[in-house]
C-alpha cells in the first residue's frame, strides 16, 4: 500500500506538472501579474462564503447518507468532512479514508460502512453535476466538443458507479463469493479481511434502499455543486473576467473531470488547465483565466487546510493506534 500511494503521488505530481506547463506556456506573465494585482478582495470574500456554505451542505448530505446505520449531527460530522477535504488536497483520493476513520471513531461505526456511504456520495456528485451541465449549458450554449466529451465522461462515470452499487446491493452474496474465489487461492486471511470490509461497505450503502432519503440527498448534491460554482464565479469576478454562467459551469466540469485522474498536491496544474480550457470558447484571455485559477486554487486550499488539518492529524493518530502494537 505505501508503494501504491507513492506511485499515485508521483503520477499526480507528474500530471500536475504537465498540466501546469500546458497552462503557462505562451503566457504573458506581465499581463498575468497585472490581472492578479488588481484582484478585488470583496469578490474573494464572497468566494470564501460560498466555500463555507459548501462545507455545511456536504456535511448535511453525509448525515442523510449515514442515517440508515448511524445517527449524527452536522456539527459532529464536520471535523471528519473537513479532514477528508484537507487530506484530498495533500494526498489526492486518499482523504476519504481519513474522513471514514475519524467519523468511525466518533460514531462507533466501522470505517468500511462509512466508505460505502462515500461510494454513494460519488454517484450523486456526478449525477448532480451532469444535471447542472445539462440545465445550464444546453439552454445557454457552450457545449463545444471538449465540454460535450467531458459531459459524456461524467454520464459514463455516473452509470458505472450506479451499476456497481446496485449490483453489489442486489447480489451481495454472489459478489462476496466471487471475491472469495479470486482471493482465497492467494491468501485466506486476505480474502477474509476483504470480505469483512465489503460487508461493512454494504451497510454503508443503505441509503440506496431508502427512497425517502434519495430526494434530499440529490437536492443537497445539486446545491453543493452550485455553491462550488459560486466559488468559480467569484474567482472570475475577482479579476474582472466577464463570462457567462455557462463559462463558469465549463470550468467546474473540466475541473471535476481532471480530479478523477491522479492529481498533484493542492490540485495545482489541474485547476489551472481547467480554467484555461473551459474559458477558451468564451474568449477569455489566458492571462485572466490563469489569474482567476490561482485565486480559486488559493481560495479552496488555504481555508480547507486551516480548518481541516487538526482533524486530519487526529485521523492519522487513530490509524497509528490501530496499526501499532497493542
Amino acid at each position: 500500500m505505501p508503494g501504491r500511494r507513492a506511485f499515485l503521488l508521483l503520477a499526480g505530481a507528474a500530471l500536475g506538472a504537465l498540466f501546469l506547463w500546458l497552462a503557462v506556456r505562451k503566457l504573458d506573465w506581465a499581463a498575468f501579474g497585472t490581472a492578479l494585482s488588481h484582484a478585488h478582495p470583496g469578490e474573494i470574500a464572497l468566494g470564501v462564503a460560498c466555500l463555507l456554505a459548501y462545507y455545511v451542505v456536504k456535511a448535511l448530505r453525509w448525515r442523510y447518507l449515514v442515517e440508515p446505520f448511524a445517527r449524527a449531527s452536522v456539527r459532529e460530522l464536520m471535523p471528519a468532512v473537513l479532514a477528508g477535504l484537507a487530506g484530498n488536497f495533500l494526498f489526492p483520493h486518499v482523504g476519504e479514508f481519513a474522513r471514514a476513520v475519524l467519523a468511525g471513531r466518533l460514531l462507533k461505526t466501522p470505517p468500511g460502512a462509512l466508505l460505502g456511504s462515500i461510494a454513494i456520495e460519488r454517484f450523486f456528485d456526478f449525477l448532480a453535476l451532469l444535471t447542472i451541465v445539462l440545465a445550464i449549458l444546453l439552454p445557454l450554449g457552450g457545449m463545444d466538443d471538449d465540454i460535450r466529451a467531458a459531459s459524456y465522461f461524467v454520464a459514463i462515470l455516473s452509470a458505472a458507479i450506479l451499476a456497481a452499487v446496485v449490483l453489489f446491493v442486489v447480489q451481495t452474496e454472489t459478489c462476496l463469493a466471487v471475491n472469495r474465489s479470486m482471493l482465497t487461492p492467494f491468501s485466506k486471511r486476505l480474502a477474509g479481511v476483504v470480505e469483512y470490509h465489503l460487508r461493512q461497505a454494504r451497510v454503508g450503502l443503505g441509503a440506496i434502499g431508502t427512497p425517502r432519503l434519495l430526494v434530499p440527498i440529490f437536492v443537497l448534491s445539486v446545491l453543493q455543486w452550485l455553491v462550488i460554482l459560486g466559488c468559480v464565479a467569484f474567482s472570475l469576478r475577482a479579476v474582472d473576467v466577464s463570462v457567462t454562467l455557462a463559462g463558469a459551469v465549463s470550468v467546474l466540469l473540466l475541473n471535476v473531470i481532471g480530479l478523477t485522474l491522479p492529481a498533484a498536491p493542492g490540485h495545482v496544474g489541474t485547476i489551472q488547465l481547467a480554467f484555461l480550457v473551459g474559458l477558451a470558447p468564451f474568449g477569455v484571455p489566458k492571462e485572466e483565466a490563469f489569474a482567476a485559477s490561482v485565486i480559486y486554487n488559493f481560495l479552496m486550499f488555504v481555508p480547507t487546510m486551516i480548518l481541516g488539518f487538526p482533524g486530519l492529524r487526529r485521523a492519522g493518530e487513530v490509524l497509528r493506534e490501530r496499526l501499532g502494537p497493542d
